[in-house]
Formats: C-alpha cells, sequence, structure tokens
C-alpha cells in the first residue's frame, strides 16, 4: 500500500482538477448515453399507444435526441482529453524523476542492475504507467459510473427483467475476477522478459565489433532469438487469456439479452407492457454489456500499468547510498588532498582492494600512481572521485572529509579524464565543452569555418590535448559528429578528446586515468610536455593533479610517484629516486626506455 500512497501522492493529487472535469463529463456522456433508450423506448410506447396521432406527441422527443446525439460528442470529447492530458504528464513526470534518480545511484547499484532492465524501465514502464492513468483510468472511471445508470435505468424500466439479465453477468465478473488474477502473473512475468530482451539486444549491438571479426552472427542471432521466443510464447498466453475473456462476457450479455427477450416477450403478451419498454431495457442491456465487455481491455492496461509502477517504485525507492552531508565545498583555489590510512573493500570482496594508503598531495602538486594491471590504481581514482564511497576519515579535501561534502559540490571541484572515455554521439565541440556550443557563425573559406567561433579557450585546450592537427583532418572540423561512443575516432583521438574536455573545464583538482595508453610515442610525448606546462598554468592556475600510468616516461614530471601492488604502496618518491632504487619502477623504466630506443 506504500508503494500506491506514494504513486498517488507524486502523480494523481496534482492532476485531481483534470480527473474531476473529467469524470463530470464522464457523468454527462453515460446519463446521455442512458437517456437516449429511454427516449426511443417513450416513442415506440407512444406509437404503440396513439398510431397515426402519435406524430405530435413523438417530435419533442425527436428534437431532444438530436439535441443529446450532439451533446454526447462533445462531452465524450472532453472526457478523453481531460483523461489523457494528465496521462501524458505522469509519464513526463516519471521519465524525468527515473533519469534524475539513476543520476544520483552509485557505481555498486549499476554493478547489480543489467542495463537492459533499466532501460525498459525507463522506456516500457513509463509507457505502461502512462496507459494506468489515461486510458485505463477513463475506461475503470467510466465503468464505475456507467454501470450504476444503466442498472438504475434498467430497474426504472422494469425491475423483474433487471433481476433476470443480472444472473449471466454476475457469472461473467465471477470468471473476470479469476481471469484477472492470472493475468496479473503473466504480466509481471512479461515486464521481466522484456527486460531480459533489451538486455540482450545492447550487449550484442555494444560487442557487435566483436562478433562481426569472429563471424559469430550465427550465434549472436541465436542467442537473442532464444529470449525473442520465450517472450513470443508468453505474449501468446496472454493473448489468448485476454481474447477468450472477451467472447465469455459477450456470451454472458448475450444470454442476458436472451432472457429479457424471452420473459419480456411473456410480460407484453400476458401482463401488457408496453413495447416501448422492451426496446428500452434490450438497448440498455446491450449498451452494458458493451462496457463489460471493454474490462478486457482495461484489464492488460491495469495489469501491465501496476506492475510497471511497482518496477518503477523500486528503483525510485533505492536509496543513493551516500554519507550524510555536513559540510560545503566551494573551491576557488587548487586543494590539498590526504589519504589517511585508507582502507577499501569491494561490497562483494573478502580481500581489501586498497590498504593502508596513505599519501598527501600538497596545492598545485602532481601526484604519479604506478603500478601493474589489478594493482587497485583504477580503484584508488575511483575512491578520490567518490566513484565509490570511501570509508570514514580515510579521503580529505583541504582538511574536510570528502563524505561529509556534497557530492554535487565535491565533483564540481574536479576534472577526471577516465581510463575508458565516453563520447556522446554528437559534434565533437559538444562533446568538449559539455555545455553545448554557441551558435554556428558560417564563414566563407571551409579551412576557416573548421576553428571560426572565437572561443580561444577550445583553441587551447585541444593544441594542449594535441588534438588540432586530428580536427583539421576531420570532414567537418569541430562540427563533425563522432558516433556513438566516439566511434567515428580512433582510441588515442577519443582520449585526447577527453582530455581536452578535462582541461576546457579549468577545475582546481585534476585526475588523469591511464590517459595515454592509445596514443603513440610521439603524440605521448607531446602530450606529456602539455601535462607539464599544466604547472604553469593551462587556465592560469596549476590544478592539484594526479596522474595514473604504467608509462614511466608520463610520470617524470610528477613531484612524487607512489608503486601499488596488491593494492598497497610498495615503492614511492620521485622518479629519479624511484630510478637510483632499482626497484619495480626502476625495471620497468628501463624496459620502457628500451623499447623507446
Amino acid at each position: 500500500m506504500g508503494s500506491i500512497r506514494r504513486f498517488l501522492s507524486r502523480y494523481v493529487v496534482p492532476n485531481l482538477p483534470w480527473y474531476g472535469l473529467g469524470f463530470v463529463m464522464l457523468f454527462a456522456t453515460n446519463w446521455v448515453i442512458v437517456r437516449i433508450p429511454a427516449i426511443i423506448g417513450e416513442a415506440l410506447t407512444i406509437l404503440e399507444q396513439q398510431g397515426p396521432n402519435a406524430l405530435v406527441g413523438t417530435r419533442s422527443l425527436a428534437l431532444e435526441l438530436v439535441f443529446l446525439g450532439g451533446l454526447v460528442i462533445v462531452v465524450r470529447s472532453l472526457s478523453r482529453i481531460l483523461f489523457f492530458n494528465p496521462g501524458r504528464q505522469v509519464e513526463y513526470r516519471v521519465g524525468v524523476d527515473v533519469f534524475g534518480h539513476l543520476l544520483s545511484l552509485q557505481r555498486p547499484f549499476y554493478m547489480r542492475r543489467k542495463v537492459g532492465e533499466l532501460v525498459s524501465i525507463a522506456s516500457n514502464d513509463t509507457t505502461s504507467v502512462r496507459l494506468l492513468v489515461g486510458f485505463a483510468a477513463l475506461q475503470v472511471c467510466n465503468v464505475a459510473v456507467a454501470i450504476p445508470l444503466h442498472l438504475y435505468q434498467m430497474a426504472v424500466t422494469d425491475l423483474t427483467l433487471t433481476l433476470w439479465c443480472l444472473i449471466p453477468v454476475i457469472f461473467g465478473a465471477i470468471y473476470m475476477q479469476a481471469i484477472v488474477r492470472a493475468f496479473f502473473g503473466m504480466v509481471r512475468e512479461s515486464m521481466q522478459m522484456l527486460a531480459g530482451v533489451s538486455d540482450r539486444i545492447l550487449e550484442i549491438y555494444s560487442g557487435i565489433g566483436t562478433v562481426r571479426s569472429h563471424a559469430a552472427e550465427a550465434a549472436a542471432f541465436e542467442r537473442f532469438d532464444a529470449k525473442n521466443r520465450e517472450y513470443l510464447d508468453l505474449q501468446l498466453r496472454i493473448a489468448r487469456v485476454r481474447a477468450f475473456s472477451m467472447p465469455v462476457l459477450g456470451f454472458s450479455g448475450l444470454v442476458g439479452t436472451g432472457i429479457v427477450l424471452w420473459v419480456g416477450s411473456l410480460r407484453v403478451v400476458e401482463d401488457g407492457m408496453p413495447v416501448g419498454n422492451l426496446a428500452t431495457f434490450t438497448a440498455l442491456l446491450m449498451s452494458l454489456v458493451g462496457n463489460l465487455t471493454a474490462l478486457a481491455w482495461v484489464l492488460a492496461a491495469v495489469s501491465r500499468g501496476v506492475v510497471s509502477w511497482g518496477r518503477i517504485d523500486t528503483l525510485l525507492e533505492t536509496p543513493p547510498e551516500l554519507p550524510d552531508e555536513r559540510s560545503r565545498l566551494d573551491l576557488d583555489s587548487p586543494p590539498k588532498i590526504e589519504l589517511r590510512n585508507l582502507t577499501f573493500h569491494y561490497p562483494d570482496g573478502d580481500e581489501p582492494a586498497l590498504c593502508d594508503i596513505d599519501i598527501t598531495v600538497n596545492p598545485g602538486k602532481t601526484l604519479g600512481i604506478f603500478g601493474k594491471t589489478g594493482s587497485g590504481k583504477t580503484t584508488l581514482v575511483d575512491v578520490l572521485t567518490r566513484v565509490h564511497t570511501p570509508p570514514e576519515s580515510s579521503v580529505f579535501i583541504d582538511g574536510v572529509d570528502t563524505r561529509d561534502v556534497p557530492l554535487s559540490d565535491f565533483r564540481d571541484a574536479m576534472a577526471v579524464v577516465p581510463q575508458a572515455p565516453f563520447l556522446f554521439s554528437t559534434t565533437l565541440r559538444e562533446n568538449v565543452r559539455l555545455e553545448g556550443a554557441n551558435p554556428y557563425k558560417a564563414a566563407r573559406d571551409p579551412q576557416e569555418r573548421k576553428g571560426a567561433d572565437g572561443d580561444e579557450r577550445l583553441h587551447e585546450v585541444l593544441d594542449a590535448a594535441c588534438l588540432w592537427d586530428d580536427v583539421e583532418q576531420l570532414p567537418k572540423g569541430l562540427e563533425t559528429v563522432v558516433g556513438e561512443r566516439g566511434v567515428m575516432l580512433s582510441g588515442g583521438q577519443r582520449q585526447r578528446a577527453a582530455l581536452a574536455r578535462a582541461l576546457y573545464r579549468s577545475k582546481p583538482l585534476l585526475l588523469l586515468d591511464d590517459i595515454l595508453s592509445a596514443v603513440d610515442q610521439g603524440t605521448e610525448a607531446r602530450m606529456v610536455g602539455a601535462i607539464r606546462q599544466l604547472r604553469g598554468g593551462v587556465g592560469g592556475l596549476a590544478p592539484t593533479t594526479i596522474i595514473v600510468s604504467h608509462r614511466t616516461s608520463v610520470l617524470e614530471h610528477a613531484d612524487e610517484i607512489v608503486v601499488l601492488e596488491g593494492g598497497r604502496i610498495v615503492e614511492r618518491g620521485t622518479h629519479d629516486e624511484l630510478v637510483a632504487a632499482g626497484g619495480e619502477y626502476a625495471q620497468t623504466h628501463e624496459h620502457q626506455g628500451g623499447e623507446g630506443a
């Protein structure tokens, strides 16, 4: 019930004025629908009793019938508008809430949940919620109004016939109750299967290059087809249940109609009941059966909507797993970073990924982190950037525990270049700026047009990231759309674009996670020089910088270098000190120097 209350308070209550007006229009619609058979019955009774002289008496009824026919068009249309518009508003609000909450969740959540499931919730489930609060709400309210009005008019017309025709309708309602229970279970299973199909599609799409390079298209298709076949079979079962429920309700209505005609004809012959009453009653019963049959369609919308909201609510109620915020962070100068006895465990890990890490990086200085694959370098960066929440009293920025400051403040103070940078499917300019491009001013010369935007800061960081030469080779320069995940660029170009993005932000804290792994040695030398110049200042300030790399040439300029192995610091010092010590760093430097020569 808590889930339903949250749904009503968040999304339904703000739209109650719309629903209230829509309910009034529904009531008017059903009153007109019930009134029309009564008018026809009255006209038939007058014709039966007065014969040719009845034309004068039925004239007013005919005019009323024409007026009600026009009125029903207006009120029916308004009822749908007033119910469907809130459905669109709720769909928008739910989509925004889901997306915003996904942005607040941390890395452990995404390690537990599949991307396809989240995509299904954000797209398919929000659509189902719209149908629940729009189409299904309209139909449920319509039935809630129509059935009492129809039964009232039928009872006023003839109470005996009303009691007779209710017998098959009651049996049909009992059958629908059993169908609803089975339908809910199948719909819940259907939503889970749809999430599995979405995840399989995304998985194959992400690895399409591997699939093609190994000629594994048949295997990929078979994996997808197995999931899709399961989903198809379940959808066919759901369709059979829904398709069979409608004829059953229709059959119960036909049985009721047969009873009405049989009993009603006897009443006409033996008791003198007017033929108009029988015609009115028959029309009302057929209209009532139509409303009951529509419940089969409402059943599908309500079932999917309720199940979908349950999945959405579970997601929205997932806590961000963030500690309490006790301090604000507003950095206008490079900060001091301190790691005090940092020991970090992954949620499902037995051994610590980082153990007893003690590091101090003074403002404007550069820390180098070196180690083999699996030594804990990226984990350390993830803890520093709060991708994973660090233990209490272990990571400090300007003397303040990073757990105590709002995550938005902390992230706003830093620029991070991850090991596997992500580029959006938009222009290179917008990927670097992440703020939307300025209005484009076309230049006459196509070569001039590639850089004619007046953004000197953008050109400066592209030069620093050694990307400007590549930009000039792109077909549209900075306006080149780089494709999904930057597929139009090479691995090295993606890394340099991510570095340019970080430099463009000009933040007081800069973290670079193995950004030169996909560039050649010539480009590496140029980028190392650019990184060294950061200390003099791209942007005018020397940021506090942390560089992770497995190349010693990248770390030569660092003020201090720590060597990680198994999540522990095994060596530390300047480049010259570590080379002189003859340890792992020195051996790697000698080996890489030989390769460079």
